[in-house]
């Protein structure tokens, strides 16, 4: 089993790629999704729980508008530091940026009304004890949403990453890939939540397109924003070679008048505290 944990953003030019990458064509419209699905009001106060580049806190501080608040926690300063350059939000929630792990987490007991974590919950050592803490920052009555990828061949851009992997580089990379879709089971995570406390949960397994305007070589150039890339960039020039060749075959069966269209599909919940 891949060690999700593994997935971590520490090289600098990471951070970057994804932000630019994969934050408008994959997490932004994911994010939309999720906080339709919670529906936030104006005024709440939010707790957002694996940050990142602050994508869900963005969007939900517009929809909160000035009377809420958001507290922001990621694990990765390179993240944050990402988070904190992006311009203030005008007519939105403030947003404070926290670096805290998942358990424990940096959080007041009962002070949010809504706990958030798009795509986090997967990559933390102890996923029990991160939904146990979630569910200690709500308040009474409190709502949580939270979303981990499905199956890897239900991602289709993924899956085409961890072929050209597996088909040319070395096995621990083709493994690393995978770790995003380490906890695959809707079930599984909608019991864990159970087992934590949370009720009324509601499960929901949509898809959406992840579409690259830029057709294979801007599926090329995305692959910079996955935390496998380093390890790539320091193969032989031949293997890399061969690599982003057999990538662009994995994807080939993806391009739609010259863009790459790939399905994701995400488990989501939402439940009450």
């Amino acid at each position: 089993m891949t060690d999700a944990t593994r997935f971590q953003f520490t090289n600098p030019s990471v951070p970057k790629a994804y932000d630019e990458f994969f934050v408008p064509r994959l997490f932004e419209p994911w994010a939309k999704l999720l906080l339709d699905e919670v529906n936030l009001r104006a005024g709440e106060a939010v707790l957002d729980v694996a940050t990142g580049p602050g994508t869900v806190a963005r969007l939900a501080a517009v929809r909160l508008g000035p009377g809420g608040r958001i507290v922001a926690t990621d694990i990765a300063p390179l993240m944050l530091d990402i988070a904190r350059a992006k311009p203030v939000l005008a007519g939105a929630a403030p947003i404070e940026y926290l670096e805290s792990p998942a358990a424990p987490l940096a959080a007041s007991s009962g002070a949010f009304d809504v706990v958030l974590c798009q795509q986090g919950l997967q990559f933390f050592p102890d996923r029990p004890a991160a939904l146990r803490e979630m569910r200690r920052a709500l308040k009474p009555n409190g709502r949580a949403a939270i979303a981990v990828w499905a199956e890897l061949e239900r991602n289709q851009i993924f899956a085409a990453f961890h072929a050209a992997l597996r088909a040319t580089a070395p096995a621990e990379l083709a493994s690393l890939i995978t770790a995003p879709f380490s906890w695959p089971s809707g079930m599984g995570l909608k019991a864990a939540a159970e087992e934590a406390g949370f009720r009324a949960i509601r499960l929901l397994t949509p898809t959406l397109p992840m579409v690259l305007e830029g057709g294979l070589e801007q599926a090329a150039r995305s692959f910079a924003a996955t935390p496998v890339s380093p390890g790539v960039a320091a193969l032989p020039q031949d293997v890399q070679e061969a690599f982003f060749a057999r990538m662009r075959r994995e994807m080939a069966p993806l391009v739609k008048d010259g863009k790459v269209i790939g399905e994701m599909t995400s488990n989501i919940i939402i439940a009450n505290c």
